[in-house]
């Protein structure tokens, strides 16, 4: 697997992110000028996300297979710890999923909304960023099953504080302009009665 991986170019995985300080600079592999990569060894203790996913693929075989063994022996106790430990170890894992494809998603926004070249895009850019991000989190902490209610409750509150400000916003600062178009309502209503 970490073969594959580091093959299919997962060792840039942090730069696809949006990342690149997370990036050890051993994990970006040299490419000759024809634009094939050479392999080098790593320094010890550093591994490159191909190796790490290599390991977590490692020991989900072999906690799956310890489930099986375990069901041989017919232990209940010891089967129900070890294929809970598999169900949270998958939730955590699918968290992360989510969590990665949220930031992938997020700079993907940033640098659309930037390129577009307008005075304010670099904070629109953030603003959305920021907001990806958020709602990505809120999704990985759900999908962990890490207080799914209060990431519901916080998530809910963030976004009604959110509206009630921008209503404030514009209630107090256009004031003058919803006034006269509250007059205008009111005065084709009293048009339309008579």
């Amino acid at each position: 697997m970490t073969n594959i991986l580091s093959g299919l170019g997962f060792d840039n995985l942090f730069r696809w992110l949006g990342l690149e300080a997370l990036q050890s600079p051993r994990s970006i592999p040299p490419t000759t000028p024809g634009g094939t990569t050479i392999q080098q060894p790593t320094p010890s203790g550093v591994k490159t996300p191909s190796q790490i996913v290599g390991v977590v693929v490692l020991v989900g075989i072999m906690l799956f297979a310890a489930v099986a063994a375990i069901n041989v022996l017919q232990i209940d106790a010891l089967t129900a710890l070890v294929s809970g430990i598999v169900l949270i170890s998958g939730r955590i894992l699918a968290g992360l999923i989510v969590f990665a494809i949220g930031l992938y998603f997020a700079n993907l926004a940033f640098s659309l909304i930037t390129s577009s070249g307008g005075r304010q895009s670099r904070i629109l850019g953030q603003i959305a960023r920021v907001a990806i991000i958020a709602f990505a989190s809120a999704l990985a902490l759900q999908q962990m099953g890490i207080a799914t209610d209060i990431v519901n409750l916080a998530f809910g509150l963030l976004l009604g504080s959110i509206a009630v400000a921008i209503a404030l916003a514009f209630g107090l600062g256009g004031r003058d302009v919803a006034a006269e178009q509250l007059r205008e309502w009111l005065a084709s209503f009293r048009n339309k009665q008579y």
